[in-house]
């Protein structure tokens, strides 16, 4: 009784602390000799959960290992692979200069209207969220919207929650546009065409009811008349056109992989990995081959270092850690106990039950964060 008590409140106080931190200071900064050293604070939170659970003696390392490794076909070193083999490939294509010239493109095509930029760049944003990694798309799309809005003398806070809007809903398409999506496909063992047939639909419903929404809300100040910006050329944006070409097509046939990887009985991860390491060697490969033609070149206009500088390799311990703390609830039937209770308010109703689950999730999401929530929510479905 008492440790069930204490596995809820771990539960709670990690999840309440890592909402804190994120709000309150996104990072913390260790000065080691003469180096800085930044660390993502949400880490240290999601982090205490099972340093706490192993001081309490709360699991054993047998329960752990189990946690790590997964329930069914929900494999937590699978999830991660395949969203950080996506999101390499998602950053190559960023530093490529792709993104911003979407962006350029989107700009130039407004023509100095307000109401067209709005719609454009929800568009954009849509559109390239589908296909890549939401959290690229953000913090491409972010500071261009910002400094683009400044010269232009409008309020960028429509363009911005618009920005955030569009790649959080389209994200929802496809397998591959969030780790929340990875989670439950693997949890529910569905293929990439399978998910995609579920979720088609309610992301299109969803994504376009935004934009109106999102329009009426902010109409007075998107029909507000523009500064006229100076000019610039798309595909100045392009720092490497090969790049450019060779990462689209390594992302489009890593995404025709996955749709057919279930029918080859092959596991989705290993697809995205193979793609993501045929990408590494190139670069390498390329690097190598500046380095022996240009000795003294700077390393640090190396594509390959500013790709692995850019990956959220922090996210690797935070999810492995949150995976440990929910195998505890699941452990000492405390995700048994809620599924019992939505059950029994939902009886066999379809209807109550999307709408249990959805307004709950929503709500727990927005307290505890969209990653530890869906994680939890796995079991008690």
């Amino acid at each position: 009784m008492y440790t069930k008590l204490a596995v809820e409140l771990i539960f709670l106080v990690t999840s309440v602390l890592t909402m804190y931190l994120i709000l309150r200071r996104r990072f913390l900064h260790l000065r080691l000799g003469m180096r800085n050293i930044r660390i993502d604070s949400y880490l240290l939170g999601a982090l205490l959960g099972p340093i706490l659970i192993v001081l309490f003696g709360i699991l054993n390392l047998s329960q752990i290992l189990t946690g790590l490794g997964g329930v069914g076909s929900l494999n937590p070193f699978g999830i991660l692979i395949l969203f950080l083999s996506m999101v390499f490939m998602s950053i190559f294509l960023d530093i490529t200069g792709f993104f911003e010239y979407c962006a350029r493109i989107a700009l130039r095509h407004a023509d100095g209207n307000g109401r067209r930029l709005f719609f454009t760049l929800y568009l954009t944003v849509s559109l390239l969220t589908i296909f890549t990694s939401n959290d690229i798309i953000i913090l491409t799309f972010t500071p261009f919207i910002y400094y683009f809005s400044k010269n232009a003398g409008i309020d960028p806070k429509p363009y911005l929650i618009a920005e955030f809007f569009a790649a959080n809903t389209w994200s929802m398409m496809l397998y591959i546009g969030n780790p929340t999506n990875i989670v439950l496909a693997a949890a529910f063992d569905l293929r990439f065409d399978q998910y995609t047939k579920w979720m088609l639909l309610p992301a299109i419903t969803a994504g376009l009811t935004n934009m109106i929404l999102l329009y009426v809300l902010f109409r007075k100040k998107i029909n507000k008349p523009l500064l006229r910006t100076k000019t610039i050329d798309p595909r100045s944006a392009i720092t490497d056109k090969t790049s450019t070409i060779l990462g689209l097509l390594i992302l489009g046939g890593c995404i025709i992989g996955l749709t057919i990887a279930p029918y080859l009985d092959i596991e989705m991860w290993i697809i995205s990995l193979g793609f993501a390491l045929a990408l590494l060697l190139i670069l390498l490969f390329r690097d190598f081959l500046v380095v022996l033609t240009k000795p003294r070149i700077d390393k640090r206009h190396f594509t390959i270092q500013q790709t692995l500088k850019k990956m959220p390799l922090s996210i690797i311990p935070f999810i492995l850690s949150l995976f440990i703390t929910v195998e505890a609830l699941r452990i000492y039937g405390i995700t048994t106990d809620i599924g019992v209770v939505f059950n029994t308010i939902v009886g066999t109703s379809t209807t109550l039950t999307t709408f249990v689950y959805g307004v709950s999730s929503a709500l727990t999401a927005n307290i505890i964060n969209n990653i530890p929530m869906t994680i939890a929510f796995v079991p008690i479905a």
